[in-house]
């Protein structure tokens, strides 16, 4: 066998062993994605599942129009019953009213009461920092932001968030969509960007307290 012939040879060995290991290194880096496990997102705090109620406590306006905060409220309540299994969630309108009720001039009611008085053990307070549309979609991302807290009817207690993570500021929640996402609902109709907000933020008011899965590329996995 000539010089020549013996290069090409080894060349070719070479080469097969390379494409050989090539081939191995995508088939276990298939295995590997199959078998790995979906990344979760776990809860900030899971709430005893007790009769619990969302306070959302917009004194300052913040959420336009007012039955807004309502459905903020109602899209969280529904979604803690849905996934966390909260089958004692009392009717978020019911708060809202009866604190409205409790308010007095320069002095608000306190959470435990307004908890107490629609039979709830635990409260989930929400207060609205921001909620942001602008008035040409496009131009910047829809957004909010949110302090909450879970306070204890019964012993007056904060149970989250502790100290070391917000203390009695509450926890700070943002949430916002896409420019191209309110673009798509701005086409809808005038209202239909605040109401898409307004959705994601009860969704993200919720996921707070419930464990939600994701697929390999970020996307949340069906029926989470």
């Amino acid at each position: 066998m000539n010089s020549h012939r013996l290069r090409v040879l080894i060349l070719g060995c070479a080469c097969a062993s390379m494409v050989g290991t090539m081939i191995g290194c995508n088939v276990a880096s298939t295995v590997a994605a199959v078998t790995r496990p979906d990344p979760v997102v776990e809860a900030k705090y899971h709430l005893a599942n007790v009769p619990t109620v969302i306070l959302f406590d917009d004194n300052y306006s913040i959420v336009t129009p007012v039955r807004l905060r309502r459905e903020i409220a109602e899209e969280a309540t529904i979604v803690l019953m849905e996934k966390a299994d909260m089958a004692g969630m009392i009717s978020p309108l019911d708060a809202i009213r009866l604190a409205r009720q409790l308010d007095q001039p320069s002095v608000p009611a306190a959470i435990h009461e307004v908890g107490a008085g629609v039979g709830a053990d635990q409260v989930i307070y929400v207060q609205p920092m921001q909620f942001f549309v602008p008035s040409l979609a496009g131009v910047a991302d829809p957004r909010a932001s949110f302090r909450i807290k879970v306070i204890d009817v019964k012993t007056r207690a904060r149970l989250w968030p502790s100290d070391d993570e917000g203390g009695s500021n509450g926890w700070p929640l943002h949430v916002s969509l896409l420019r191209d996402e309110a673009v798509k609902l701005a086409a809808e109709s005038g209202s239909a960007v605040k109401r898409g907000l307004g959705t994601k933020c009860g969704d993200e008011i919720a996921r707070l307290f419930i464990d939600t899965k994701y697929s390999q590329h970020g996307n949340r996995l069906l029926g989470q």
